[in-house]
């Protein structure tokens, strides 16, 4: 091995590139932000379809105000999770040809790791601001990982593999 290099990477499937990562995230995050909004769109619809009145009582308002803050990272944890355990790949991955496998044996996830997984990358963004810097943070640890891994694919022993 010629000097000033690091250890190779195990022989196997390609880790996916960090850009390739950022791409398909950005695609999930819009996918997510459509789902949300349309969401809120149908369920002012039908609150007002079966009210008769377009007026919210305080308590209805501080509902949706709180769901509208702090439920983005539950949702992103749900969207990751229903994807990951079924096809091993959201949306945004599945445009730009990644997978998430297990790091043990290039095999399908369990639902363990796909719910540890998922819960690790959004649970926390349900705290605006510090829980975006601390996935941000935890995301940027592929960048100095041999196998691209960020701090979520290292807790719930997964990578992410070209397909």
């Amino acid at each position: 091995m010629p000097p000033g290099q690091g250890v190779p990477p195990p022989a196997g499937p390609e880790a996916a590139t960090f850009g390739r990562r950022l791409a398909a995230r950005t695609i999930d995050y819009v996918l997510v932000v459509i789902a949300a909004a349309a969401f809120f769109v149908i369920m002012a619809v039908v609150t007002v379809a079966l009210t008769g009145s377009d007026r919210t009582t305080d308590a209805e308002g501080a509902l949706w105000s709180l769901l509208f803050l702090f439920g983005w990272g539950l949702l992103l944890f749900f969207y990751d999770w229903l994807y990951l355990v079924t096809w091993g790949r959201t949306l945004g991955k599945m445009m730009v040809g990644i997978k998430v496998v297990s790091a043990a044996d290039g095999g399908r996830l369990s639902q363990g790791q796909a719910l540890g997984r998922s819960a690790f990358f959004g649970l926390p963004q349900s705290l605006p601001a510090l829980g975006h810097v601390f996935t941000l943070a935890e995301s940027m640890a592929a960048l100095g990982d041999r196998r691209n891994r960020s701090l979520h694919d290292r807790v719930s022993g997964t990578v992410v593999i070209r397909t």
